[in-house]
């Protein structure tokens, strides 16, 4: 039996799930063992059933939410010197000698792309499909501002040829990881978006149920892996649940996954607050005692929310992939807040879709928020929209998919 090493960036909740998800459908046929560098979401992978390695460096909590403002462009800095990064390599190569692993599994882990290399280990990218290399070829339109009339259409547009011609000459890597990987003679794609990519890079994304898009042959589709944490609903839950229907009050499940902040999060909530509604809010990371809430609005940890599509009538989420695959599997129409280029793309594909509304960070606020909220919660066509995503995406299962592209690349022949 191969062993196969998932090496998710541990401090980000949709990249340790996936990883999980996709491990739970190979466990039968592989020893499936994870590594990562963040103790954050860690403990996720030992409540699976899988071997955890915690790497060294340790990443803290200030390094993670360092990454999390740099891949939203609310700051220039990372904590990748050179140093870090030579480290990371040497640590990962000491775990490749010991396992010996088949293939590498990734999602953010960019030291990876330099250990698996010299290793000589196949690197397998579950990715979202949203700015890509093959996405940028064929987008034709940004979602940089809402499309309220022509000159936002044009702007987009003209955005996605912009943001395409800049990937097609633009070469940079950070120095740490160039330099680290001329000292292991890894000759890394000349162009920094294919620099990114695995050698296998499976698209983990609705997009392509929407739209025909074209993959290269590096590339796969398999569809949404989500998160399907093995634990039960709470009963407060359901009390809750059963007491709003009682009410006649409608239930908002809002949730911000690992990327979010304090500010918005309270923000929302304080909106959500004020209507009629029961909110069910797996947010409690983001929160301190003492925030006035409401007495409708319902805080908890993390939260099997894959199995609370009965149970809600609509989602307020941030529009990572995870939070958005599982609305839609949920039936029920969503408003999305992206907060980075990445998730305000998979918002807004599903708002053309018709099953969503989308806000910028900037624009989710005072009556502009409230207005999204009410339509979100009163417009039959979201309601018919969000089942009929649910129905077309019925059947693919994105973790299974991802399993045997795995197991194929692997296997003997």
């Amino acid at each position: 039996m191969s062993t196969i090493l998932f090496a998710p960036e541990t401090f980000n909740l949709a990249e340790t799930t996936r990883a999980i998800e996709v491990a739970r459908q190979l466990r039968n046929r592989h020893e499936c063992v994870f590594a990562g560098y963040s103790e954050r979401y860690a403990g996720l992978v030992e409540e699976a059933g899988f071997e955890y390695h915690p790497l060294f460096p340790e990443l803290t909590d200030a390094q993670a939410d360092q990454l999390i403002r740099f891949d939203q462009g609310r700051s220039v800095s990372h904590p990748f010197t050179e140093e870090l990064v030579r480290a990371r390599v040497e640590s990962e190569l000491e775990l490749n000698t010991l396992l010996r692993p088949a293939a590498t599994v990734i999602g953010t882990t960019l030291s990876q792309l330099i250990s698996a290399r010299v290793s000589g280990v196949p690197l397998v990218y579950v990715k979202p499909f949203a700015y890509s290399w093959p996405h940028l070829r064929q987008a034709r339109s940004i979602p940089l501002f809402k499309r309220a009339g022509c000159l936002s259409g044009v702007v987009n547009a003209g955005a996605a040829l912009l943001l395409r011609e800049a990937a097609r000459y633009t070469t940079f890597k950070p120095r740490g990881f160039a330099r680290v990987a001329r000292e292991y003679g890894v000759v890394l794609p000349r162009r920094t978006v294919e620099a990114l990519d695995g050698d296998l890079n499976l698209v983990a994304s609705i997009s392509g149920y929407l739209r025909p898009y074209r993959l290269p042959p590096n590339y796969r589709w398999v569809g949404p892996v989500y998160a399907r944490l093995d634990q039960e609903i709470p009963a407060t839950v359901f009390r809750l649940v059963k007491k709003a229907r009682k009410a006649d009050r409608q239930v908002v499940y809002c949730a911000m996954g690992s990327s979010a902040n304090r500010e918005i999060v309270l923000r929302v909530l304080h909106e959500l607050s004020r209507l009629p509604v029961t909110v069910i809010a797996p947010v409690a990371r983001y929160l301190e005692p003492g925030d006035q809430l409401g007495p409708h609005v319902h805080v908890f940890d993390l939260l099997p929310a894959h199995k609370l599509g009965d149970l809600i009538d609509a989602s307020v989420i941030h529009g990572g992939e995870g939070t958005v695959q599982t609305a839609v599997a949920s039936g029920k129409p969503f408003l999305g807040i992206g907060l980075q280029l990445e998730q305000r793309w998979n918002v807004a594909d599903c708002a053309e879709f018709g099953n969503a509304v989308g806000l910028s960070p900037q624009q989710a606020r005072g009556e502009r928020l409230r207005r999204a909220l009410e339509t979100l919660l009163h417009d039959p066509l979201l309601r018919t929209r969000a089942v009929d995503l649910r129905k077309r995406l019925s059947g693919i299962d994105g973790a299974r998919n991802a399993a045997d592209h795995i197991h194929t690349l692997i296997a003997p022949s």
